[in-house]
């Protein structure tokens, strides 16, 4: 078994694809054992090839171990490497690249010399010898030299690869190239080490089929891998695999091939191979089959425009074949119907777009051989395109019926009323791709005129409705106001004055009688006037004119606007109403007026609704507010708005919550304080809502109760309590008392009565002791100092610290209390800064007394941020110096302690202490050339502080004076640092070196810098930078800044500017309006007092309503200008407030008085009335409007109408311009659709609002209204339903009839509502929703497509109660037609039967089979008043009568349904007799006793062998009971059966038990001598099972299939309109066993054509195909 070769594909230039290559291939290699040895190449192609190394034929070097590969793929280099090169690494490798388009092998030789040297060989020292190695450098290359190149690179190439090769290296010149390779002598090619060729089997000659495959094969040994297999065909290069792909070199091992598939003539010739020099030559034969016809033409029957293909084939390729017509010859044109194609041996010719002509006898001629099929074209039958179409016309104009059908050569006939008509006259008859009939001026008895057409025996007829001429109306009825007793008149008037017409006048839908005394009609010309007499509110209603479908309407308004007694306004004015808290407050207003009444209630504060505690119900006479568990809060006025049709009226009602009050507020304050009484006051409750009677004032002595002793009036909130005892101590409360109670008590604290007039006393020993002794805390600790003191009145405390009043604002850890018996001061978590004197000063009206004591805190000294002063410096010796700290925390510093660390290492050592009096010290002992760091720490009884760290100090340095960088030092004096109020400004810079270290001091503005070590620091503990830190900055701190940096070697000054900005101030005002209207107003302000330090850039100005808490942004100046245009909406109260802003923020906010922006004049009211349509056509309609009431103070100057269909909730605007009249005419409109339109009056001031949409008016000319319905009758009823039926209409007027409206009234009541969501389309209806024996009044009317009849009013009311209803069948169509004729139904199907019913109550449901239950396969299923009888999978066994019985106490009622289910039959009755014969099996059956409700067919008689699964069908449609099977083979075992079919299916077998065995008779056998002769098996290929043509709808799968045989088996390719598809990736092609198949996924309408397959093989050729039509 041989490997398969890889294919490769053809690569794509345009796309950048392209075959390797190596441009720079690896050269031979000399090395030395020891050395790394490298070899390098540079590989191109793309897409990017794989490389891999080899050493010989096959053994792969991979990365590791002593290889290393690598590959840089951005620049094509590659590299082997052998790190330590072995004699055994001698020998022949091999590059190989490798991509998708082809495989190029490099190879190249190395040789290792063996290492004889001395230790001492530069060799043995591998790493020097390549580190000092000489770069060699590249070097332009001549011409000749890279000719030189490129012929190397071809030797070692596949010569496929030659052209590509010299392409990528700019030789374009290919065959120059090539024959200065060739004219190359051998012995340049170097194959020292190489035996010669051997010939192992040199080439034969090869003599082959047309279209067979030839192959040429030679074995070689001792070929060197550079030489290349080159093959020549009569001296010219063949290329591999060439155009056609039909050439295929291959080399296994020492086997080099040549194979050339599908061979023809012009294959012929002698072949040479050439391998390094070495030629060797063979000659290809081809043998040609006789000239005959393989397949013939075959005759084809098509359609008009169709297409058809004769196909024949020959034998041999390129032959002429001629083509005749009827015996003339068929000339062919370029871009003719009929083409001739020629594939190899198949000739076609196709024609399309077939005629009728194109019929006759087709013959294809080769010289003389000739083929003849015949060709038969049929008309296409004739379709309609478009048929007629039911045209509706007005009267006078024409009417037009168009059609299409798909054939242009066909006439129209034209018939009206069955009558056939001429292109004459009234009539005017067009053909072409559009047959057309106009019938002009039509008259009204052209109505429901028939028109048809005829094309042959294909016909479509269609109605002409004809209208007549519309009567439009002029001037509409206007809406009437009349108050009662005096006369209401309305007019209408059309356009056609001599109308002759029937004229009718309505009311609320119901014909008015005009009797004398009650009407009075007018008609003046076309103008009707009806005049009603006496009005009263009976007559109010809508009032109908209607004339020839033609209609108008209005309202009549009987004035009577709400009134409320004014006697009743009184009573409430004088006695409010009043209500207990926690109680229902009912509040009742009677009142008159028209209903329906619009009441609404507020409380003062807000609109109430009717939900929490409030309820409101309101009747046609009295309105009713209702407050559930009464609040204080909910008293006040309330406001009682009625509002009708006629008017309205505001009613102010009092309303008093009673409970008892709240208690006082505040604290009891004593004033004064007596021997035997005292004086004390109080405020009263914050909540005045609830009315307070008097206060009482209670009193507690020592026994602990409390007794009432006074109560006080309203008017006065201080009470004096006399009679006390002097000395004992008394607690006093004070409630608030009302009728309803009295509020908690407000309690004092403890009070002692005392002489009158005593000042405050403080023992003198209490003074004494806090004087002498202070008082001592630790920090952290909390101090009280607590002074006992009495005096008359209670004193009052003010506490002093350092000569400042201690306040809560400032000092958040004091806390101050005062009693009638001392006073107290608290400081918690004390510090040092809380030490000093603290001074009381205790006084009241009388005198006072001041004491004074003294805080001490104690804590550790301040020490750490002293700074360490190095005095001297020596190489072992080092003298510094501090200063002692200013805070010693309250105990004196006793000592410091001195600690060394060598810098850099935070291992500190104690080197030395001193007393308190001495602040420097000497550190001997230290190494020269160290750097120190010392920190001191100061120590007293607290312990010791945090240290003061000094910088590093270096023993013995070189005196080095401090410098600082230049770039820094310009960067810290060029600019200020610049910081905002209240942020931490920062002043730093970096100090460069100094020995030894220098000091750090600060000055501003020439003075030392204040540094108090909280807000303003300095750091001397960091010797790289020097910098201070002023924090919470303020503006005083601003100004020049000098550091100093000193030390013993020199001294530099630092100067440094601080800015310290804010936000400006706000703007002065006040702020003030000028040019003010309904679009804004300007306002002016003064600019800010101060800018805080930078500019101002712009003002933002806010504004917010009246009343609002929320401010919104107006706009901002666009500079510092301080004016500015505010444009805010109108009619509303506003504050403006403009704020200042620079680059550091914004100012404060200056604020304005109210100001109320609108014009001098308003907007102009609604328009009142309603909107009513003047006239309608199909596209437009006219409609007016009456006039504002009031202009607002500017005349109006025109009106916006809006527009909007009927059931949207958007509007839009019709007109751009403002209407100027009080009518307007919107078009553009589409036809039948209903529109509503407000209008919109516009003035000075701009908009009014909206009026109030008007009905909805449809856009169409008007038509004949439809009849009324009638006999309306109660067919249901239940507690909230009501179902009607009635007799439909019996005229539908000028328009398509399309349903009805029911609408109903409950008694009582004067509104009608409309129970349809959409027009009922049948004559029954149930109304849902209705009240529970409740009366309703019923009307109902008729609706045709453009207008509507008038009411038919039922004369009665209906009731909606349940009543009990007997059982009943809804016998619809489809059941009635199942219980006539019965359900009949194929096996397998589903039975669905559907009887409705109506009962009340719901009935008891019994189905029944032949009187039988049931069995399990049929479901019953009831739902909403429907019972349905389900069988899944009907068999012959369901065949019955079902009855279904309906029952319940009103009665019953029963239903039959006959069901036939057709089955299969049963199978042949047994037993099954065999009767076994000579030659023949003879069987008898009985005939099956069950046929399945059809004919039984026939019977089918099988076989099957015993030691077979499949049965074979020896006979069908047998009419007999018995059969005789013949043809059985001897020796052999059957099984036997017998089935019978009908139309349904086939039956279950009948089938033998036993094996019947055939035998046969032995004879003797005589066996002759047997001659064998050749015979030639081969077969030409055979298309056994041709393909089918397929028709299908578009994106379904579809598969074409046939079946193939011939020997050898052939090859198949697949075409699609003659394109070879066979390589296409979009069809999916199999082969199986001789089975074709070409499958397409997801097929489209592109994909529609004629697919072909062609078979062929050495001794012939086989084809088939078949159209695919794919539908849209």
């Amino acid at each position: 078994m041989s490997a398969k070769l890889k294919e490769f594909k053809k690569p794509n230039p345009d796309e950048g694809q392209s075959f390797p290559s190596f441009p720079s291939p690896p050269h031979d290699v000399d090395s030395h054992e020891g050395e790394r040895t490298e070899a390098c190449c540079i590989v191109a192609g793309n897409p990017i090839p794989k490389v891999v190394w080899r050493k010989g034929q096959w053994l792969q070097l991979d990365d590791g171990g002593r290889y290393n590969i690598k590959r840089n793929t951005e620049t094509g280099e590659c590299s082997m490497a052998i790190k330590v090169t072995r004699p055994t690494d001698v020998g022949k490798y091999k590059v190989v690249a490798t991509n998708d388009f082809g495989e190029v092998t490099c190879h190249f030789a190395m040789k290792v010399q063996k290492y004889t040297g001395s230790h001492n060989d530069p060799v043995k020292n591998l790493k020097g010898h390549l580190k000092h190695r000489e770069v060699k450098q590249r070097k332009k290359k001549t011409p000749e030299e890279k000719e030189k190149e490129i012929l190397e690179i071809l030797k070692k190439s596949d010569p496929k690869d030659y052209e590509r090769i010299c392409m990528e290296h700019g030789f374009y010149d290919f065959r120059l190239i090539l024959r200065k390779l060739q004219a190359m002598k051998p012995e340049t090619v170097p194959t020292k080490e190489f035996e010669a060729l051997k010939v192992l089997k040199g080439l034969r000659h090869v003599t082959v089929n047309d279209e067979g495959t030839a192959v040429f094969e030679m074995h070689l040994e001792n070929v060197s891998p550079d030489k290349h297999m080159m093959w020549f065909k009569n001296g010219e290069l063949i290329l591999v695999p060439g155009p056609e792909k039909r050439h295929e070199l291959r080399r296994i091992g020492n086997v080099f091939q040549l194979i050339i598939r599908n061979a023809n003539a012009d294959d012929a010739g002698t072949y040479t191979l050439d391998i390094g020099g070495h030629k060797f030559d063979a000659v290809l034969t081809i043998k040609e089959q006789p000239l005959k016809f393989a397949s013939e033409l075959k005759s084809y029957s098509g359609k008009v425009k169709g297409r058809c293909v004769f196909e024949c084939t020959l034998t041999r390729r390129s032959q002429k074949v001629n083509w005749f017509k009827n015996g003339e010859p068929i000339v062919m044109r370029a871009t003719g119907r009929v083409q001739s194609v020629i594939e190899g041996k198949s000739h076609k010719l196709i024609l399309s777009e077939l005629e009728l002509k194109d019929a006759g006898k087709y013959t294809a001629k080769v010289g003389d051989l000739e083929s003849t099929a015949e060709l038969k074209v049929q008309a296409a039958p004739i379709r309609f395109r478009q048929r007629l179409v039911n045209t509706e016309v007005k009267e006078r104009t024409s009417a037009t019926f168009e059609c299409s059908v798909s054939s242009k050569d066909v006439k129209a006939i034209w018939l009206v009323n069955g009558a056939e008509i001429k292109n004459e006259g009234r009539y005017l008859i067009k053909s072409g791709d559009i047959h057309s009939l106009t019938i002009k001026r039509v008259a009204l008895t052209d109505h429901n005129a028939e028109i048809m057409v005829k094309f042959g025996e294909t016909q479509s007829s269609a109605k002409l409705q004809v209208n007549a001429k519309p009567i439009k109306v002029v001037g509409k009825m206007q809406n009437a106001k009349c108050r009662k007793g005096q006369t209401a008149e309305f007019s209408c008037e059309i356009d056609d004055p001599d109308a002759d017409a029937i004229v009718e006048w309505f009311k609320d839908d119901n014909p008015i009688e005009l009797k004398p005394d009650k009407y009075e009609v007018v008609k003046t010309k076309g103008k009707y006037i009806i005049k009603i007499k006496n009005v009263q509110s009976s007559d109010e209603g809508n009032y109908q004119f209607q004339i020839r479908g033609v209609r108008s309407e209005a309202e009549l308004y009987c004035y009577d606007p709400p009134a409320v007694d004014k006697a009743f306004i009184e009573k409430l004015k004088k006695n409010p109403l009043k209500f207990k808290a926690g109680t229902k407050a009912k509040i009742e207003v009677p009142f008159s007026g028209k209903p329906p009444q619009n009441v609404s209630w507020t409380n003062g504060r807000v609109t109430l609704d009717d939900r929490g505690r409030f309820h409101m119900e309101n009747t046609d006479k009295v309105a009713i507010l209702t407050v559930e568990n009464c609040q204080v809060t909910d008293g006040g006025t309330y406001e009682l708005k009625i509002i009708n049709e006629c008017g309205d009226m505001d009613i102010e009602i009092p309303i008093q919550i009673l409970d008892k009050p709240p208690p006082p507020s505040g604290e009891i304050a004593v004033s004064e304080v007596g021997q035997d009484f005292a004086e004390f006051s109080w405020n009263p409750p914050i909540d005045d809502k609830v009315p307070v009677d008097n206060y009482i004032i209670e009193a507690k002595d020592k026994s602990g109760k409390w007794k009432q002793i006074a109560k006080v009036p309203t008017d006065s909130t201080n009470y004096k309590a006399t009679g006390l005892k002097e000395g004992q101590e008394y607690q006093f409360r004070v409630k608030s008392a009302n009728e309803e109670g009295q509020s908690e008590p407000l309690e004092s604290k403890p009070i002692t009565p005392l002489a009158p007039d005593d000042p405050p006393f403080v023992d003198p020993k209490v003074i004494e002791e806090l004087e002498k002794n202070p008082i001592v805390v630790r920090a952290g600790e909390t101090a009280t100092i607590k002074v006992p003191c009495k005096g008359n009145p209670p004193p009052s405390v003010c506490w002093m610290h350092n000569e400042e009043e201690i306040l809560p604002v400032k000092h958040h850890r004091a806390n101050k209390s005062s009693s009638l018996n001392d006073v107290t001061l608290t400081i918690a978590k004390c510090q040092t800064s809380d030490s000093g004197v603290y001074e009381a000063r205790i006084f009241n009206k009388v005198g006072g007394v001041v004491l004074k004591t003294k805080l001490i805190v104690k804590d550790v000294a301040d020490f750490a941020k002293t700074q360490v002063t190095f005095d001297e410096v020596s190489p072992n010796e080092v003298s510094m110096s501090w200063k002692a700290p200013e805070e010693d925390g309250g105990s004196p510093v006793t000592e410091y302690v001195i600690e060394r660390s060598v810098a850099g290492k935070d291992k500190w050592e104690k080197v030395g202490k001193v007393d308190a009096a001495k602040t420097n010290f000497k550190c001997k002992g230290c190494e020269p050339e160290t750097a120190y760091q010392f920190r001191v720490k100061a120590v007293n009884e607290q312990g010791s502080s945090e240290p003061a760290v000094s910088a590093s100090v270096t023993c013995g340095a070189q005196l080095i004076p401090p410098s600082i960088d230049e770039a820094a030092l310009k960067k810290a004096t060029e600019s200020p640092v610049r910081v905002k109020v209240g942020k931490t400004a920062l002043l730093k810079f970096p100090i460069k070196g100094g020995q030894p270290p220098p000091t750090v001091s600060w000055e501003k503005d020439g003075k030392p810098l204040e540094e108090d070590g909280k807000r303003v620091v300095s750091s001397h503990n960091d010797p790289q930078n020097a910098q201070v830190i002023i924090h919470k900055t303020a503006m005083s701190d601003k100004g020049r800044y000098v550091c100093k940096i000193k030390n013993d070697a020199g001294e530099i000054e630092v100067p440094m500017e601080l800015q310290v900005v804010d936000v400006p101030q706000a703007p002065q005002g006040p702020i003030e309006f000028s040019d003010v209207s309904a679009k804004g107003a300007t306002l002016s302000w003064a600019p800010s007092s101060d800018d805080g330090g930078t500019p101002i850039t712009h003002y933002i100005i806010e504004k917010k309503e009246e009343n609002r808490k929320v401010w919104t942004a107006v706009g901002k100046t666009t500079g510092a200008e301080t004016n500015f245009r505010a444009n805010v909406p109108s009619g509303k109260t506003y504050r403006f407030r403009v704020r200042a802003v620079s680059e550091i923020g914004e100012s404060a906010s200056k604020e304005s008085e109210p100001v109320l922006i609108k014009d001098p004049f308003e907007v102009p009211s609604a328009v009142q009335g309603e909107v009513e349509m003047e006239t309608a056509t199909n596209d437009s309609i006219t409609i007016s409007w009456p006039d504002v009431k009031t202009d607002g103070g500017s005349p109006v100057m025109g009106y916006y109408i809006e527009k909007r269909k009927k059931g949207t909730s958007s509007w839009a605007r019709c007109n751009k311009n403002l209407c100027t009249e009080r009518s307007y005419t919107a078009d553009s409109l589409r036809t039948n659709m209903e529109y509503e339109f407000r209008v919109i009056a516009v003035n000075k001031a701009g908009e009014s609002d909206p009026s109030r949409a008007s009905k909805a008016f449809c856009a169409c000319d008007p038509v004949e209204p439809p009849s009324e319905p009638s006999d309306l009758e109660l067919i249901d009823s239940t507690k909230t339903s009501l179902s009607f039926a009635w007799k439909g209409a019996e005229k539908a007027g000028g328009a398509d009839l399309i349903g009805y409206d029911i609408e109903l009234r409950k008694d009582g009541t004067d509104t009608w509502i409309k129970y349809n969501d959409s027009h009922i389309t049948g004559t029954s209806f149930t109304t849902h929703g209705l009240e529970h024996n409740a009366a309703y009044h019923v009307r109902i009317r008729s609706v045709n497509a453009r207008s509507y009849s008038r009411y038919y009013h039922y004369q009665g009311t209906f009731i909606a109660q349940e009543f009990n209803i007997a059982p009943s069948f809804k016998m619809t169509s489809e059941l009635e037609a199942v219980v006539r004729n019965g359900f009949t139904i194929n096996a397998g199907g589903t039975i669905r039967i559907h009887v409705p019913y109506h009962a009340r109550p719901k009935p008891t449901i019994n189905w029944t089979k032949n009187g039988t239950e049931l069995d399990n396969t049929v479901s019953i299923v009831d739902v909403d008043g429907v019972s349905q009888l389900l069988i899944r999978n009907a068999r012959g066994f369901h065949t019955g009568t079902y009855k279904v019985v309906l029952k319940n106490a009103s009665g019953s009622q029963s239903l039959s349904v006959k069901v036939v289910v057709i089955d299969v039959p049963s199978p042949p009755r047994g037993p099954l007799q065999v009767v076994v014969n000579e030659n023949d099996i003879t069987l008898r059956w009985q005939a099956s006793p069950i046929d399945g409700r059809e004919e039984i067919s026939g019977y089918i008689i099988q076989k099957r062998e015993a030691r077979g699964r499949d049965w074979q069908t020896v006979a069908q449609r047998v009419k007999q009971c018995t059969y005789t099977i013949t043809g059985l083979q001897k020796q052999r075992s059957y099984y036997l059966r017998v089935s019978c079919e009908n139309n349904i299916g086939k039956s279950e077998p009948l089938q033998t038990k036993d094996m019947v065995y055939i035998k046969e008779h032995v004879a003797k056998v005589k066996i002759e001598d047997v001659q064998y002769s050749e015979k030639d098996l081969r077969q030409p290929p055979l298309v056994t099972v041709p393909l089918k043509p397929r028709k299908v709808p578009e994106g379904v799968k579809v598969t074409l299939s046939c079946s193939v045989s011939g020997k050898p088996y052939p090859n198949t390719r697949w075409f699609k309109d003659d394109v070879d598809i066979t390589d296409d990736p979009n069809y999916f092609k199999e082969n199986v066993i001789g089975i074709c198949r070409l499958v397409i996924p997801n097929v489209k309408a592109s994909d529609s054509g004629v697919f072909k397959i062609i078979a062929e093989n050495e001794v012939g050729n086989a084809s088939s195909e078949a159209n695919l039509i794919v539908e849209e």
